[in-house]
């Protein structure tokens, strides 16, 4: 309680260095502080870039720690901003009250550029592409019948290229040089995915079997994976032309849960509100394994975010609403 970002030894979970929330409300707290609330929900943001450690409260302070000892690098306010920084790539990108998008330098908090984006009168970012170095802005019309994207160099602020597209969309991933958002009905549901390719500036739209509320999503390849509220998970073809657009269906009967992540080996993890981690493999759509739910006295806690789990080679690291971090063998899911 009050942990506000904390390093651990991948191998046995030992704690390394721990930095309290207060700590982001506080400059003169530090490693071990009382923070006297058991509330960590203070930090908004914990993300790596620059090769720091970031963290970042809404109107507060954003501030970069070394990630080896835990020892503040740099700081800066962000009661001028809406919402927290967008990592992207090396640089994070802010937008002020009055829409402007600056971008810091990750690793010295060095302004990279600083200017209104065009067309735009405050847009969010939603996707970086490490690949192309590109993040995606974008902005509902007043009524939702039209969003504008823009795409933009994350290092110098250029805009490569901007498309203003029917529906409320939002971009979610990349594919073989094309964006892929996912479109929302009048009642913010998600009822369907569209492609976009701003080289032949060709626009396809594919349908969803079924509305879904707020549903996680992950591209991968030629893929994207929707993980709808309730646990249903559907993978959608996102070729051009690739006809019958849902590839398979699974329900979870997950409830509640965290975004899902894609892995090697045809893997896909995600957590559960009760603690449980899910494995699923992608190519057959088939659940290969779920842990038991880590629950806090017995209970089902709720908590404002289900952090998504990490996949680093065999091993998958998960979190749990009774305050846990554990760690499993990703070999065989059917044995946890």
């Amino acid at each position: 309680g009050g942990v506000g970002v904390a390093r651990l030894d991948p191998s046995d979970g030992r704690v390394l260095w721990s930095r309290t929330a207060a700590a982001d409300a506080d400059p003169g707290a530090g490693a071990g502080a009382d923070s006297g609330t058991d509330d960590a929900s203070a930090v908004g943001v914990v993300s790596v870039s620059g090769g720091l450690v970031h963290t970042a409260v809404p109107g507060g302070k954003l501030r970069a720690y070394d990630p080896a000892r835990g020892e503040q690098v740099w700081d800066a306010d962000l009661s001028a901003y809406a919402g927290t920084p967008f990592a992207a790539g090396d640089s994070l990108l802010l937008v002020a009250e009055d829409g402007t998008t600056e971008a810091l330098d990750a690793a010295t908090g060095v302004s990279l550029w600083r200017h209104p984006l065009t067309g735009h009168q405050r847009p969010d970012y939603a996707l970086y592409d490490g690949s192309t170095g590109l993040a995606y802005a974008f902005e509902h019309s007043a009524y939702g019948s039209t969003t504008l994207i823009t795409a933009v160099d994350a290092k110098t602020g250029r805009a490569t290229w901007q498309r203003r597209l029917d529906g409320m969309l939002t971009p979610v991933g990349s594919a073989a040089g094309a964006l892929v958002l996912t479109a929302m009905n009048g009642d913010a549901q998600t009822v369907g995915l569209v492609r976009y390719d701003p080289g032949r500036r060709h626009v396809e739209r594919m349908a969803l079997p079924f509305r879904m509320n707020e549903p996680e999503v992950v591209v991968g390849g030629d893929t994207a994976y929707l993980l709808a509220h309730g646990g249903t998970l559907v993978a959608v073809d996102t070729r051009p032309g690739g006809g019958k657009a849902v590839r398979w269906q699974l329900e979870t009967a997950a409830g509640r849960t965290s975004a899902p992540v894609l892995a090697t080996g045809n893997r896909l993890y995600f957590s559960a509100a009760d603690g449980r981690l899910l494995a699923v493999d992608t190519e057959h759509g088939t659940l290969l394994g779920q842990t038991g739910p880590r629950l806090r006295g017995g209970k089902l806690t709720y908590s404002s975010a289900l952090p998504a789990p990490v996949a680093a080679e065999r091993t998958v690291f998960g979190t749990a609403p009774d305050g846990s971090v554990f760690a499993v063998d990703g070999k065989d899911p059917a044995d946890w």
